[in-house]
């Protein structure tokens, strides 16, 4: 009864969200008989997967100016009609070579029209679609393709030698980066599939060749307008993603943009100051990104920010990787209060929003749960632990994925998935993220969370970024090295941030170890790669100081 009841209550409150979400983005609108009829028949064919991508733009708005691909120097605008074509006529050029539902086909590439088209125009075949990490080396790609029987491959021009030559591959782009989708001359009809092929983000580890992928094939439209709740997204914006689309975090804006026929500005390689640039000259009101990329808008001088007119932006929504809490603050008082913070995962989906006004209360909070989202923090035998003490997060959700590609899963509890990160509720029902369990660091027989320590040293006027990871020691298990980028123009000592740090961690939090990096390695979501840290150890200087238990 009680269990009956909570689902009652659940689904009131997404109804709730997704009613608020719907008026407030203006989804739901008069249109004419016949765009009502194409609406219809694209939803009745489609469903909400991918494969109806531009075709509700297409009947609703279509000479409206679906996507602009700022690299595309031969067209960089395209209508929502025209791209419409433009996804059927690859659809139909993939179904000739024998693409299909059972078919598994890899997409290697970054933003751009054709990374689009080609989601799109994949899910109208029936085919899967297997979303490979730029950062892959050729060797982790032919184990992906391998495990999960991946036949073409379709990729940018840069990645050309990382494909296998066995398997057949289409080039999105020559050399002058003019696309070469828009010359696949096949016409006609396609034909009707009954199922609707899975997209696999893979997950961050992947990197290294594992192979595990997580499958989407639809979002249910409630709790889609329930995410449009969280944040002020409106019906034909204005979208940068300057995310990585092979990425949940930017796959999920670009399903997001397609519902609200909203203008996508894609660009290959994000650069801070054309961002601003872009911002003003095409008056978007959304930017999608990452906290790295925060960081470096954040230090372009007051001088180069004051060029442009950034009036029209009212969201700058980031996610991808821990956003620190000194991170969030300076943006806001350098841009305003647009900021929303996003925490979720690959296999989570969206999980909680963090508006400007909880950033303010809190600057490191990953925000409240959205509609429809459950989340609680347990110990290590799943019971519940009080506000405001550390445990393992889970979150159920109508989005939580069914399990990975390979046919394993994550850890589950009463219908809640295991995200793999440790944090706290706070009594507001704010998340707070402490870091990754598998980053945990035991020292002197304590636990120590990376990313407390972390928060600290940012604290330090002459850090500029910094990561911390844990390397065996012989004496206390483990102990913390903190690789540190110094802020540009000063001279980075160790022993006076090492004296630092210990007026302010104690004994078991503090680094025993110093290493200086022009720059800190990352994958394309702004997380630091921490795997390549350990073990180096150039120009390192050690904290002779004893640690105690």
């Amino acid at each position: 009864m009680a269990l009956r009841l909570y689902r009652i209550t659940d689904n009131l409150r997404v109804a709730t969200a997704a009613a608020r979400g719907v008026a407030r983005s203006g989804l739901v609108r008069p249109t004419s008989p016949k765009a009502t009829l194409q609406l219809t028949s694209g939803v009745l064919r489609w469903g909400t997967s991918p494969a109806v991508g531009f075709s509700l733009g297409s009947a609703r708005h279509s000479d409206a100016t679906a996507v602009v691909d700022v690299d595309d120097t031969s067209r960089p605008y395209v209508s929502f009609v025209d791209i419409d074509h433009r996804c059927d006529t690859l659809a139909l050029s993939l179904i000739d070579r024998g693409i299909g539902p059972g078919s598994r086909v890899g997409l290697l590439g970054r933003n751009s029209r054709a990374f689009l088209e080609t989601i799109t125009a994949v899910s109208r075949t029936g085919a899967d679609l297997v979303y490979l990490n730029t950062s892959s080396s050729p060797e982790a790609i032919a184990t992906i393709a391998l495990e999960l029987g991946i036949t073409l491959v379709i990729r940018d021009e840069e990645f050309g030698e990382r494909i296998p030559s066995h398997i057949p591959t289409i080039s999105t782009d020559d050399p002058s980066g003019v696309s070469l989708l828009a010359s696949l001359p096949r016409k006609g009809r396609l034909p009707s599939v009954a199922h609707h092929g899975e997209h696999i983000i893979l997950t961050s580890g992947t990197t290294s060749g594992r192979s595990r992928g997580a499958g989407r094939s639809s979002v249910p439209l409630d709790a889609a307008a329930a995410v449009l709740d969280a944040f002020p997204v409106k019906m034909r914006g204005t979208t940068l993603i300057a995310a990585p689309l092979f990425h949940s975090w930017g796959w999920m804006h670009h399903r997001l943009a397609t519902l609200l026929d909203a203008t996508e500005i894609v660009m290959r390689r994000p650069d801070p100051q054309r961002i601003l640039e872009l911002i003003d000259t095409h008056q978007i009101d959304t930017l999608v990104t990452v906290p790295v990329i925060l960081r470096r808008l954040v230090e372009l001088p007051r001088h180069i920010r004051r060029r442009y007119d950034l009036t029209s932006l009212r969201c700058v929504a980031v996610s991808g990787s821990a956003l620190p809490g000194e991170l969030a603050t300076e943006f806001m008082n350098a841009f305003g209060d647009i900021l929303y913070n996003l925490y979720g995962s690959t296999e989570a989906a969206f999980a909680t929003c963090a508006a400007p006004d909880d950033l303010r209360a809190d600057p490191g909070t990953a925000g409240k749960p959205l509609a429809g989202v459950h989340i609680e923090v347990l110990d290590l035998r799943g019971r519940r632990v009080a506000n405001g003490v550390d445990g393992r997060i889970f979150v159920g959700s109508r989005t939580t994925f069914d399990g990975y590609t390979d046919g394993t899963d994550r850890e589950r509890t009463r219908g809640l998935v295991f995200t793999g990160d440790i944090g706290r509720l706070d009594e507001e029902g704010r998340l707070t993220i402490i870091g990754r369990a598998d980053d945990m660091v035991v020292t002197g027989g304590e636990n120590v969370h990376p990313t407390e320590v972390e928060e600290v040293l940012r604290q330090n006027t002459d850090v500029a970024d910094v990561a911390v990871v844990g390397v065996p020691d012989p004496v206390y298990g483990s102990s913390l090295v903190a690789h540190v980028v110094p802020v540009a123009g000063i001279t980075p000592h160790a022993d006076i941030l090492l004296a630092w740090s210990r007026d302010r961690l104690g004994p078991n939090h503090r680094p025993r170890q110093i290493v200086f990096h022009d720059e800190l390695p990352r994958n394309p979501t702004g997380k630091v790669l921490k795997r390549v840290l350990i073990g180096d150890t150039s120009t390192e200087v050690d904290d002779d100081e004893d640690q105690v238990d």
